[in-house]
């Protein structure tokens, strides 16, 4: 029996390479996303933290003290919005790569599903060839035997 061959393989793998390479790019893209995500929610609990300390010690601070913590919550607000529009960039380039996995991974599956259905059609061809040559074989079989007057086995 003939052996299958799809004439489109190279397409497939290097379609295959192309999604490979793009799911690298993409979880990049996400680690940067996780990590401004991260940063922003350390800004974010430091500033928790910061505010229930003026308010649970509030009145033992001295001015300079307190002067400073509030100066220092400002900065962190500020850093938290700064860090916000990161984490909003981070996710929109995400959401790129991810965009471009798919069209990636669209490409290699159409290949895919046609290697499939080329693959089944060969199947059933070749099924089909063998069952008219065995019964050839079994005809020339009969044929003979009815000829020659032998008794068939």
């Amino acid at each position: 029996m003939a052996k299958f061959a799809f004439r489109l393989d190279p397409v497939l793998d290097y379609r295959q390479r192309l999604e490979d390479e793009q799911q690298v790019v993409l979880a990049a893209a996400v680690s940067k996303q996780r990590s401004a995500e991260a940063q922003r929610d350390d800004y974010i609990a430091r500033r928790a933290q910061m505010r229930e300390r003026l308010y649970a010690h509030h009145n033992e601070m001295d001015t300079i003290e307190l002067r400073a913590t509030y100066a220092h919550c400002d900065f962190l607000d500020r850093s938290i919005v700064s860090q916000q529009r990161v984490v909003e960039e981070a996710r929109a380039k995400a959401d790129v790569e991810r965009t471009k996995l798919v069209v990636k991974s669209r490409d290699k599956k159409v290949l895919s599903v046609l290697k499939e259905r080329r693959r089944e059609t060969f199947e059933s061809e070749a099924s089909a060839t063998e069952q008219r040559e065995s019964d050839e074989i079994n005809s020339r079989r009969s044929d003979r035997v009815t000829t020659s007057g032998e008794i068939p086995s």
